[in-house]
């Protein structure tokens, strides 16, 4: 479905000029020979914090950029060669909701975008009634846009974009912006399209819990470097500790006094009311746990933990799961 090789952008920007500079040229690297390939019917998910070159990526595959270098091939037709052909096998979802038309209503916005897609009137009909069912505004079809809330437009512009039936459905952050229960709508709403649909989903998003609903399988980007492949357990079990465990003492404790056995690794002490808090990583939780309750007998307090996706990114790619440069 989806082959990249070598993948590279470069960005070159001037920073604003000044009465006594013209302002310094600089440039950013967005993404570093990025490779990876994506059979058909899989939901995959490129997760990264922002600045990390995921829409660079997603941009790049649906045609809407030229990459320096690389080949990026969609049901093996080249991106860069024959851009037309792509962008009929594809749907894209970019976070803007401003890519409706706020003034006419749903029915009217998916009959707009046929009329785009060159599809037949008859086929629009057809089309428009399946999908504002299948994302839920089968109700709402002659309702404005301006009138919907958040989530429904988010709805309604992947059911625009399905309109001319893709192979392949594009979303960058596609839940950006949604409260908790939007969100899950719109996850549920990606599983049911991948397979009664039988489509594939390449979706962007820095939203860890995103991460974990959604996709089969992760790509962890930062960057613009490709760091991990895997399902979000396998990216977990790429890190070298597998949980962390929590114990609540009665006494204040500086790293100066506190003695761990191996395979532990003690991250950081927090104050609580009247003691300390040991935040402790490792690698075999069941077999430290007792050997951590000997040697503080007294302890409030104890927690395990499994292992979350932040942790694992922290570790494969040595940094904190932080918003670094927007728009890259």
């Amino acid at each position: 479905m989806i082959e990249c090789e070598g993948l590279a952008k470069t960005y070159n920007i001037r920073e604003k000029a000044s009465f006594f500079s013209r302002g310094k040229e600089r440039k950013i690297t967005a993404l570093q020979d990025v490779s990876f390939s994506i059979l058909a019917g899989q939901i995959v998910g490129l997760l990264g914090p922002n600045g990390a070159g995921k829409t660079t990526l997603l941009k790049i595959l649906s045609t809407l950029l030229l990459p320096d270098a690389g080949k990026a091939v969609v049901e093996g037709i080249d991106v860069v060669q024959s851009p037309g052909l792509v962008r009929h096998k594809i749907g894209l979802v970019l976070p803007s909701d401003r890519s409706l038309y706020w003034k006419l209503t749903a029915q009217e916005n998916l009959q707009l975008f046929g009329g785009l897609y060159n599809l037949p009137s008859r086929k629009v009909r057809e089309r428009s009634k399946v999908l504002l069912e299948l994302v839920g505004l089968s109700d709402f079809a002659h309702v404005q846009v301006e009138k919907f809330s958040t989530g429904m437009r988010k709805r309604l512009m992947i059911a625009r974009a399905m309109l001319h039936e893709p192979r392949l459905l594009i979303l960058d952050e596609p839940t950006s912006g949604l409260d908790v229960q939007g969100k899950r709508e719109v996850w549920v709403l990606l599983k049911s399209l991948a397979m009664q649909q039988q489509v594939t989903l390449l979706l962007a998003t820095h939203d860890m819990e995103e991460a974990e609903a959604v996709p089969e399988r992760l790509l962890i980007i930062h960057q613009g470097k490709l760091f991990a492949d895997g399902s979000p357990a396998e990216i977990k079990a790429l890190s070298n500790h597998k949980g962390w465990l929590f114990i609540d003492l009665p006494e204040t404790f500086t790293r100066n006094n506190i003695e761990l056995p191996n395979g532990v690794t003690l991250h950081r002490i927090e104050s609580i009311d009247g003691g300390s808090r040991l935040c402790i990583s490792t690698i075999s939780p069941d077999e430290d746990m007792p050997r951590l309750i000997r040697l503080f007998p007294g302890a409030m307090r104890m927690e395990r933990r499994d292992i979350s996706l932040a942790d694992a990114f922290l570790e494969i790619t040595g940094d904190r799961f932080e918003n670094n440069e927007a728009g890259r």
